[in-house]
C-alpha cells in the first residue's frame, strides 16, 4: 500500500483535531468543577441542586484562556442558571473571575 503526502497530511490533521478535543474536554471539566465549587460556597445557592457537566453549557472564549460556564440549578422548586467565567492560570488550574 502506497501512502500519498495528502493522506499523511489528512491523518496528521485528524490526529491534531482529536488531541485538541481531549485537551478541551479536560479544560471544560476543570472550569466546571471550579465554578460548581464557587456556586456551592455562595449562601444564595448552598441548598441548590446543580446540573451535571454534560447538562451545562460550557464555552471557551475566543482569543483568551477564559471559559464561560452556565450551570442550570433548581432551588425551592424554581429553576435558574448559575453563570461563571473561569480563567486558566499559569499552573493549568482555573480561577473564577466572574
Amino acid at each position: 500500500m502506497h501512502t500519498t503526502p495528502a493522506r499523511l497530511l489528512a491523518g496528521a490533521c485528524a490526529l491534531g483535531i482529536a488531541l485538541a478535543g481531549c485537551a478541551r474536554g479536560k479544560d471544560n471539566k476543570l472550569a466546571y468543577d471550579v465554578c460548581l465549587e464557587a456556586a456551592r460556597k455562595e449562601a444564595k445557592y448552598a441548598k441548590a441542586s446543580f446540573a451535571t457537566q454534560e447538562k451545562s453549557n460550557i464555552q471557551a472564549s475566543t482569543g483568551d484562556a477564559d471559559i464561560r460556564v452556565n450551570i442550570p440549578y433548581e432551588l425551592d422548586g424554581k429553576k435558574g442558571l448559575y453563570q461563571c467565567i473561569a480563567a486558566k492560570q499559569r499552573d493549568g488550574t482555573y480561577k473564577v473571575t466572574f
